[in-house]
């Protein structure tokens, strides 16, 4: 056992004079990492080498307890038991100390903070049970993990510099581009900053147009023809690029699986000059390429690749947007209707599909679809004749036996006038005749020719007066003239009152014969002749329409409600005796048969005529 003992402090000794040879190399080594992961090495080696009974070591970086990966090891390879001690580090985000069966020690996880937390874990296996030795080695990893803390700030903020390097071109291409009002200034402003800015030769830009790539800008070149042959060497590389749907260079960096046949052959013009095509997306397609060129000294680092990208994709959409919206009038409707078309025909867009089949049915039914074309207007029923009951004197109400809305018989009585004056003078007459009489007999017996004259003209003079005032007393009645229904008239609140000579007081419609008025719109009334059928619908009873004839229309416009409308009369085809003068409804006359859609549409079409009819001179 003390062989043993012994045999593994001598390659301690010797693992430690190693580390002691090896660390100026490692501190160098430390001091000069460019990333975090080949600090971790060297720290790693030189934390081991400063914790005493030290068997192994591991540091762990990811952004989860779960996806933790080993960055470095101490020696070469990491045990399991060394990942479950990181996680329990970073969960608990404290330091945890395991302690392991018989003489094996402890496994000890330090983990490593930042603003945001966790960002990685250093786990140590000492092969000491002393809990002083735990706590002195936690206190050196947390001294020396300011080192790894370091270096982390330090990726992260080159990291931020190069994001904030790829915005400043991105802004400074956009500031450039959206200055320009016109296309053709902003991408030339386009071409010529990206050439500037990353130190190339020449700088292209082209756009995807019919399945080919037209060079749109060259920098520092206002106008060249597209029949050079520089020009369609760029709009190869363009095309070979757009095609692959990929950043293009050559030479390139590494193995990347990509055709480079037309970029070597621009290089090659440029005597072995290095070229790089970046395809742009404008919304869902690839609209086009930016061409960067360098002279064969000066190839394209991997950071440089990435800024030019990030730039690209920036100001690629906005000169797609001034491209389109500098096409004239005639030629944005082209393309239009065939990037609509290049939408209905190919994949995807169900709903734009759906909706055309709709439209198709919608016009194939509108177009074989007929209904019956009708006038349609206002309506009202009323009696086909109106006999007025007038007042013939002027005189007083005695009597008002019926009003408006009574059903009446024909000689039935309506109402009569005060008869008081009438009585009397008819009395007078009376007396007048009977002293004329007796007068007559006494001349008759005195037998006095002359006076029997004279007395006879008399007596007829009263008896013309008595029939005269019998006469008037007579018209002093008012009678129903024939079976029907009282329409106006109220005297029941006026007995007593006077009436005026023409004055009228009654108005009676027939029970079983009626006509419909229809106050149509000037605008159909050409539509209208005597003869045409039509129904009419009275708002007090919707449930049965009642067919009529056209009979007359007047030639007469009324307005009415800001329209202007004409009168147009039927006869009812049948009576019924649910109907009532006076009754409003709808009236709908039978024109003819037509296509639907054009009765729908009938009031715009001649609002429409109407309006270019306006317009022209």
């Amino acid at each position: 056992m003390s062989g043993a003992v012994g045999t593994g402090r001598a390659e301690e000794a010797r693992s430690d004079d190693r580390i002691f040879l090896l660390e100026p190399a490692l501190w160098q080594q430390l001091q000069t990492a460019t990333t975090f992961d080949d600090a971790a090495v060297a720290w790693l080696s030189l934390q081991a080498a400063m914790l005493s009974n030290t068997v192994a070591g591991a540091v762990f970086a990811g952004s989860g307890s779960q996806d933790l990966a080993a960055v470095a090891a101490w020696p070469a390879g990491s045990k399991a038991e060394l990942i479950e001690t990181a996680r329990a580090a970073w969960n608990e985000q404290r330091s945890v100390v395991r302690e392991l069966a018989a003489e094996a020690g402890a496994l000890i996880g330090v983990p490593l903070t930042d603003d945001d937390g966790p960002f990685a874990c250093a786990v140590f296996h000492l092969a000491t049970r002393d809990p002083e030795r735990w706590r002195a080695a936690i206190r050196r990893i947390g001294w020396g993990a300011a080192w790894l803390t370091a270096r982390h700030y330090g990726e992260a903020g080159r990291r931020d510099a190069r994001q904030l390097e790829r915005a400043r071109a991105a802004l400074d291409l956009l500031a450039g581009a959206l200055e320009q009002t016109g296309f053709t200034a902003a991408g030339v402003a386009a071409a010529t900053d990206l050439a500037i800015r990353f130190d190339c030769a020449r700088a292209s830009i082209g756009f995807s147009q019919g399945g080919r790539t037209r060079i749109a800008a060259i920098s520092h070149t206002a106008q060249f023809g597209h029949e050079m042959n520089l020009v369609r060497s760029l709009a190869a590389c363009m095309d070979e690029a757009l095609d692959q749907r990929s950043l293009v260079l050559f030479p390139g960096l590494g193995d990347e699986a990509v055709i480079t046949t037309a970029h070597a052959e621009l290089a090659r013009q440029r005597h072995d000059g290095r070229v790089l095509t970046v395809p742009f997306l404008a919304g869902d397609r690839f609209a086009g390429a930016f061409t960067l060129e360098r002279a064969g000294d000066q190839p394209f680092d991997p950071e440089t690749v990435e800024i030019i990208r990030a730039a690209c994709a920036a100001v690629g959409p906005v000169l797609e947007e001034k491209r389109l919206n500098d096409r004239w009038l005639p030629r944005k409707m082209l393309d239009s209707g065939l990037d609509g078309v290049r939408r209905l025909v190919g994949p995807g867009h169900a709903a734009a599909k759906l909706a055309l089949l709709v439209l198709a049915g919608l016009v194939v039914l509108f177009s074989l679809l007929k209904t019956d074309y009708r006038v349609t207007s206002d309506a009202r029923i009323e009696g086909l004749v109106r006999r007025a009951v007038v007042a013939p004197y002027d005189g007083y109400l005695k009597t008002a036996e019926k009003r408006a809305g009574d059903t009446v018989r024909q000689g039935e009585l309506l109402a009569a006038l005060e008869d008081r004056d009438l009585v009397l003078e008819r009395l007078r007459w009376v007396t007048e005749r009977q002293q004329r009489i007796f007068e007559y007999d006494k001349a008759l017996a005195s037998r006095q020719p002359a006076t029997i004259n004279i007395v006879r003209s008399q007596i007829d003079q009263a008896e013309a007066q008595i029939k005269l005032v019998d006469e008037q007393l007579a018209r002093l009645k008012f009678y129903a003239p024939f079976d029907g229904l009282i329409v106006s008239g109220d005297l029941s609140q006026s007995i007593g009152g006077a009436v005026s000579r023409g004055q009228v007081l009654f108005e009676v419609a027939p029970l079983d014969d009626y006509r419909v008025i229809l106050n149509v719109d000037e605008r159909v009334i050409a539509d209208v002749h005597p003869g045409q059928k039509g129904e009419v619908l009275a708002s007090a009873l919707p449930d049965e329409p009642y067919p009529f004839v056209v009979q007359l229309i007047t030639p007469v416009a009324e307005s009415k409600n800001g329209r202007n409308a004409f009168r147009v009369e039927g006869k009812l085809a049948q009576a019924s005796t649910r109907l009532r003068p006076g009754m409003e409804g709808i009236g709908k006359v039978d024109v003819d048969r037509r296509l639907l859609i054009s009765v729908w549409t009938r009031p715009i079409a001649d609002w429409l005529r109407l309006s270019f009819w306006h317009l022209l001179p």
